[in-house]
């Protein structure tokens, strides 16, 4: 058979498997061919090109077919209705976007998921949903579980930048190799779930290369969802056609992540930073509270332009404020056995000295995670300006809630057991009954202008005024006043409020 009949059953073969998809759908490379996975994303051989900025770069990275729909041309008339909508979502992503690239070219996958948290949040970090889907991922509680984004009272790992965009790729993969390569059923399951997409396959009796997402029957969010992301991948491709005129932005990071070594709390490290306490909030939303805890996440991320004056800083202030204790493994001793005796957890100590594993050797030297404050002084000066340091603890006062155990509890606060049953006189036998309050000893702040105390804390699902305000032990109308908010029994989740005490 010559070349030229070949080819020629080859056209006619992919017109034939083309027209049959139903609905006005069409591609500019056959969609049969990703189906099969002959097309591979290559996004990692881009990380060390050079690109004028991060939008050009961004163009490089589309792997997804180009397809011509009623649907996506519905999406691209939203967008240009809701324009201000687009902008808003791109100054937010400025922060991330370099990061998030970065995380899909360690998986090889295609830039338009950079683009996903748009569809999903806005590149809102606080944005909560009314199914319980937090951050700009939109992680829902048992899909976060699943890929290890922890959540306790002071911190929700949905809404941590790095590590909700890790378990987002790796979520993607997943289905993608799940969907036998075919991204539309990936990015699809990304919004209703794996199961209703295989269903829907199932009763649209789906055979690879005959048929494809757009002959499927989804939820009507999940029909408009994938749409509407090929529809803005259209738009980040050319946005002159259709009157966008996007940010000067550099193909280099905007932030960058510095690592810390002890709990310190957001007023420090504005102090130590110069950072407004607003932006640091905004780029670190993964903690709920006023400490950045290094068990949970070590990394904080900062302005570019602020990183070395962050970390001359810090390093002189850890030699003024701490003394590291040192642990000397011995024959016999164990992480868990060193857990109990310095009254720390092994979590922490694996996060302060790297460990991947609870393997450890004879002599060798564990830093421990725990603060001595080695100055005497009651103020230190940092760019030229006295602090005053704070350094106290108070009592926040838990309500007890159906389910609750001391054990739950002590988990929740990220505190010891033993010590939550001393501070309230009890131990484990002791009846936990609901509504009664529980005692948790938490750290101010380190350092402060003034001698007031100034907490902060992010709006959980299910919270109210009353509860914080009687968890905080601050009368409720102060409460309401101070942040401007009207008489309400309901917050909205993720709200940012300030507590005086």
């Amino acid at each position: 058979m010559s070349k030229k009949i070949t080819r020629y059953i080859l056209i006619i073969l992919t017109t034939s498997l083309i027209s049959s998809c139903s609905g006005p759908v069409s591609y500019k490379r056959p969609q049969i061919l990703a189906n099969f996975g002959d097309f591979e994303c290559q996004t990692k051989q881009l990380r060390k090109k050079d690109f004028s900025s991060i939008w050009v770069k961004l163009n490089a990275g589309f792997c997804l077919d180009n397809v011509h729909s009623s649907r996506i041309e519905r999406e691209k008339e939203w967008f240009m209705k809701n324009k201000q909508f687009l902008y808003r979502s791109i100054e937010r992503a400025k922060p991330f976007l370099y990061h998030v690239i970065t995380e899909l070219e360690n998986r090889n996958l295609p830039y338009e998921l950079a683009l996903l948290p748009i569809v999903e949040s806005g590149y809102q970090p606080y944005a909560h949903s009314p199914s319980k889907a937090a951050g700009i991922w939109q992680f829902i509680p048992p899909t976060a579980r699943e890929y290890k984004l922890s959540k306790n009272w002071w911190y929700d790992g949905r809404r941590d930048i790095l590590n909700s965009t890790k378990a987002a790729t790796h979520f993607l993969s997943d289905m993608h190799r799940h969907f036998k390569k075919d991204w539309l059923l990936a990015i699809a399951s990304y919004n209703t779930g794996a199961g209703k997409v295989g269903r829907s396959m199932s009763k649209a009796k789906y055979v690879i290369g005959k048929t494809s997402f757009w002959d499927l029957s989804l939820p009507r969010e999940t029909e408009v969802y994938v749409p509407k992301l090929l529809a803005l991948r259209d738009i980040m491709a050319d946005p002159k056609s259709y009157g966008i005129t996007l940010p000067k932005l550099q193909n280099k990071p905007q932030t960058g992540f510095v690592k810390i070594y002890n709990p310190i709390d957001f007023y420090t490290l504005s102090v130590l930073s110069d950072v407004k306490l607003e932006t640091l909030y905004f780029l670190n939303p993964g903690f709920s509270a006023w400490y950045i805890i290094p068990s949970m996440q070590n990394k904080v991320l900062l302005p570019m332009n602020k990183i070395k004056k962050f970390k001359e800083r810090y390093k002189k202030y850890r030699t003024i404020m701490f003394k590291e204790k040192i642990h000397v493994v011995t024959k016999g001793d164990t992480l868990s056995g060193i857990s109990k005796q310095y009254n720390v957890k092994v979590s922490s100590l694996m996060a302060k000295n790297s460990l991947k594993s609870d393997l450890i050797l004879i002599n060798q030297k564990l830093l421990l995670p725990i603060k001595t404050t080695v100055t005497d002084k009651n103020t230190i000066t940092i760019g030229n300006y006295e602090h005053l340091i704070v350094d106290k603890t108070f009592n926040y006062f838990h309500t007890v809630k159906r389910y609750d155990n001391w054990y739950r509890i002590a988990k929740f606060y990220d505190v010891n057991l033993n010590s939550l049953l001393s501070w309230n006189n009890s131990d484990k036998n002791t009846k936990l009954f609901v509504g009664n309050k529980v005692k948790i000893q938490m750290r101010s702040p380190i350092l402060s202008m003034n001698k007031s105390l100034n907490l902060r804390y992010v709006v959980n699902t299910g919270d109210t005024t009353s509860i914080i305000a009687s968890g905080f032990n601050v009368p409720r109308d102060e409460l309401l006043a101070s942040n401007g908010i009207r008489e309400s029994k309901y917050l909205v989740a993720g709200k940012n409020l300030i507590i005086q005490k």
